[in-house]
Formats: structure tokens, C-alpha cells, sequence
């Protein structure tokens, strides 16, 4: 199997969930925290980290 192009599937697939879930990351990131205690903000990096951990392990 090509691999390439199942990547380029699976993003396809993947990419309107991730999305929404980036969009949703920032806006409950973003909103102002009145306890004090900010989390760090979400990097790409960090997302990424979540991401890998979350993918099936073929």
C-alpha cells in the first residue's frame, strides 16, 4: 500500500475533528481564568503530543 496516500486519507478524514478540536482548545484557552491559576497555553506542539498518544499503535 502506498503509503503516502494513506496518510493523505487519513488526514482527510482526520483534519475537520482536529479542527474542531483545536478551535475548541482555544476557546476554552483563551477564556480569562478569575481563580488566578492560568493553565499554560495549548502549543501545537502539546497538541501534537496529545495527538500521537491518542493514535492507534498499528
Amino acid at each position: 500500500a502506498d503509503l503516502s496516500a494513506a496518510v493523505q486519507n487519513a488526514l482527510q478524514t482526520l483534519l475537520p475533528q482536529i479542527r474542531a478540536e483545536i478551535r475548541e482548545e482555544f476557546r476554552t484557552s483563551s477564556r480569562p481564568s478569575d481563580a488566578g491559576g492560568n493553565p499554560p497555553p495549548v502549543t501545537i506542539h502539546t497538541w501534537l503530543e496529545r495527538f500521537n498518544k491518542q493514535k492507534p499503535h498499528s
